[in-house]
């Protein structure tokens, strides 16, 4: 098999540095959403409006991680002679998200959680990407990226309507609608990331992976072109959706139209609506596509080496960047400058600087797995 892991590994010949540096990219606006939270939101005013306006670039980092993450599980699936032992890791690393990822991730979290039970009501998008680790193996070795995608998107369909038709009065049953499905108004947890559309986005993004499998066997160009076009297309659709909630929004100012404005705003997050999945997934994919081609091309060869250092590393990044920010950042309580992007920019490569270290690590460990019996590592070249 060609040498391809989830993260923890430098790019090999057999990895696809675009796809690395495409998850480095979305992880980066991850890094831009949380930095204006943890020192934008807590300034108020005119610094907390700047958050909302950037949230209209950084939106595009959840879509974008669950999308490249079901595309990862197809891609190593296309390209595995014997999934077994994927499977078996790719299930680990889920368990590992659901467990020790958990604890890590939520206690960074208490600055704006603002009560003592809240650890208890908070689900970060790692919970439902750990689930899908558990289910998307299982499923990707019994069904193929067309009929994954249909059932994606039937899981989506399915989850909108029990969201807006099934109203549970008891605490229980109102655990498991928000937690499964979804609700735009929480009222058991602070935040949480509904399991079941965003397992139907994530194994859409398994379909993109059997694509990606064929690159560097195929027409390369015939690739990269198909990810343009379809993005594009998808991203078009969303707009289209966007354009609606608009007018909408201007002749009736919604009134009377509250699920029409909840499935056409390029906002709704919280569950995540189609208008919204539609818009930043789609260009999440129209832009690989553009940096599938810039590689083969020998352009931006710089930046997908930066980003790919991050993407390789998206798990170790994503939780530190939680410490860097939620913790270090907000503690800090800096006054407002307008050189905040110079101090964004600051802390973005002191993230890098640590991956760039983790990846030379793995690098040592593999250059030294790969020598002979009885020659020291140190001697490597």
């Amino acid at each position: 098999m060609e040498r391809e892991q989830v993260s923890g590994v430098r790019s090999a010949p057999g990895r696809l540095e675009a796809v690395d540096a495409m998850r480095g990219t979305v992880m980066l606006l991850v890094f831009l959403s949380h930095f204006a939270d943890a020192y934008l939101y807590p300034l108020g005013g005119e610094a907390a409006h700047l958050r909302e306006r950037m949230n209209l670039l950084t939106m595009m980092a959840t879509p974008g991680f669950m999308v490249i993450s079901g595309l990862m599980l197809g891609l190593l699936h296309s390209r595995s002679r014997d999934f077994g032992p994927l499977r078996q890791r790719l299930q680990r690393r889920g368990l590992f998200l659901l467990t020790a990822g958990h604890l890590l991730i939520v206690p960074t979290c208490r600055f704006w959680a603002g009560e003592s039970l809240y650890l208890l009501r908070i689900l970060p998008v790692t919970d439902t990407l750990g689930l899908a680790l558990l289910v998307g193996p299982w499923v990707v070795t019994r069904l193929d990226g067309r009929t994954r995608a249909w059932l994606g998107m039937g899981l989506f369909v399915a989850s909108w309507a029990v969201t807006l038709c099934w109203w549970p009065e008891s605490a229980v049953a109102q655990t498991l609608k928000e937690a499964f499905f979804g609700q735009r108004e929480l009222h058991v947890f602070l935040s949480s990331f509904p399991v079941v559309p965003w397992m139907g986005v994530y194994l859409v993004g398994s379909m993109f992976g059997e694509w990606l499998g064929t690159w560097g066997r195929a027409d390369v160009k015939g690739v990269s072109r198909r990810f343009e076009y379809v993005g594009l297309g998808v991203a078009t659709f969303g707009g289209v959706l966007m354009v609606l909630h608009i007018a909408v929004h201007h002749l009736w100012h919604g009134a009377g139209f509250t699920t029409l404005m909840a499935l056409t705003s390029q906002g709704q997050k919280y569950p995540p609506g189609p208008a919204y999945v539609a818009l930043y997934g789609g260009t999440v994919l129209a832009v690989m596509g553009l940096l599938m081609r810039a590689e083969q091309a020998g352009h931006l060869s710089r930046y997908l080496r930066a980003a790919s250092v991050i993407g390789r590393h998206s798990l170790l990044a994503f939780v530190l960047q939680f410490y860097v920010y939620y913790v270090g950042l907000y503690l800090l309580r800096l006054p407002y400058s307008p050189l905040w992007p110079l101090l964004f920019v600051a802390t973005a490569l002191l993230q890098w600087g640590v991956l760039y270290a983790w990846d030379l690590r793995g690098r040592g460990k593999e250059a030294s797995a790969r020598l002979p019996e009885g020659v020291p590592a140190s001697g490597a070249r």
